[in-house]
């Protein structure tokens, strides 16, 4: 019995790993559509023509044994402001799998920022919190820490991101139908998800396929299709039995609008190939960079690599769509390039 239960929680613990996974990988990729969609106030004051700095390695030093107990979905990003100085935007991604509250969020929430804090005191960087709740319970909102005690005060208050309320308040709802942008999608996934929980897999494979014909109709970049379908995967959570069904979805729509096929299976390959050749030196990684399924931004080599490319194509004349799926850059990006040679 102690065994089974033990199997069932590693299980659980298994599942909440990929879906933790699958929230950070939509930040990482749609990170300026997230603060968009989202932190609109935030959003407008970055200077996204610089680098955007994801530090996981600082993440891990802040907490290096999960000692704040049940991990959430956390991003630590490093970002220029436009006014030239510099800040840290620690983002933290409340997952409540069960849809449980956690007494303790607010707490956690308040360790890792003052963690932050310390970390970079003497560089004089500052730091914020910010966080995005996707359970299902919709009196759940925490969003204060304080400790009064005999005449000593703290207070904290973040901005936070309450996801069924795109499903509760009219002009989210409104503002959910006709967003163009891709955390669009990302949300009515996870407001779809609630739905079908506890629903059968032919109920989750038409919501899928509907959510799939929806992303191709946007016609968003290809990477970000990519990992807006994964999240679908993982958030959904269709039964192995119709993955195959999906993957001829996929293939129909992505003929249909005229986009190059590559199978699931072979994008993760792909994905595996890229990380264990960015190990092996810019070199190596900037001849990578002009191949296909190439991760955008990861190497400064391989983008040095891909803008090369890029910049070639341009002198040669060839259409700026045709450079971005060639090369797997943004046309804003090749855009940029093109006015710079001038």
């Amino acid at each position: 019995m102690a065994a089974e239960k033990k199997k069932i929680t590693r299980e659980k613990e298994a599942e909440k790993s990929k879906y933790d996974s699958a929230w950070k990988k939509v930040i990482k990729q749609l990170f300026k559509d997230f603060l968009e969609f989202f932190f609109m106030d935030i959003h407008n004051v970055i200077d996204f023509n610089k680098e955007i700095i994801f530090l996981d390695k600082e993440l891990k030093e802040i907490d290096p044994d999960s000692t704040l107990g049940d991990r959430v979905a956390d991003v630590l990003v490093k970002v220029h402001l436009k006014d030239g100085s510099t800040s840290y935007i620690c983002i933290i991604i409340h997952i409540e799998v069960q849809g449980e509250p956690r007494s303790n969020f607010m707490e956690r929430m308040f360790i890792y920022f003052y963690r932050a804090f310390d970390k970079e005191k003497k560089e004089k960087v500052p730091v914020m919190s910010v966080a995005v709740l996707t359970d299902d319970n919709k009196n759940y909102r925490p969003d204060k820490f304080r400790i009064n005690l005999f005449g000593f005060e703290l207070y904290m208050k973040i901005p936070i991101v309450k996801i069924i309320d795109y499903r509760l308040k009219e002009e989210l709802i409104e503002k959910l139908e006709t967003s163009k942008n891709p955390m669009a999608l990302v949300v009515k996934a996870q407001l779809k998800s609630h739905e079908v929980k506890h629903a059968d897999g032919n109920r989750k494979f038409e919501v899928t396929k509907e959510l799939i014909r929806q992303c191709y109709k946007h016609g968003y970049h290809r990477d970000d299709v990519h990992v807006i379908l994964n999240f679908f995967d993982w958030v959904i959570r269709m039964p192995e039995a119709f993955k195959d069904q999906i993957k001829e979805v996929i293939k129909k729509v992505e003929e249909e609008y005229k986009m190059e096929y590559t199978p699931i299976w072979e994008r993760d390959a792909e994905k595996r190939g890229e990380k264990r050749g960015e190990k092996r030196g810019e070199k190596r990684g900037e001849k990578r960079g002009e191949k296909r399924g190439e991760k955008r931004g990861e190497k400064r080599g391989e983008k040095r690599g891909i803008k090369k490319t890029a910049k070639n194509l341009l002198k040669l004349g060839m259409d700026i769509d045709k450079i971005s799926q060639a090369t797997g850059l943004k046309k804003e990006e090749i855009e940029n390039l093109a006015s710079k040679s001038h």
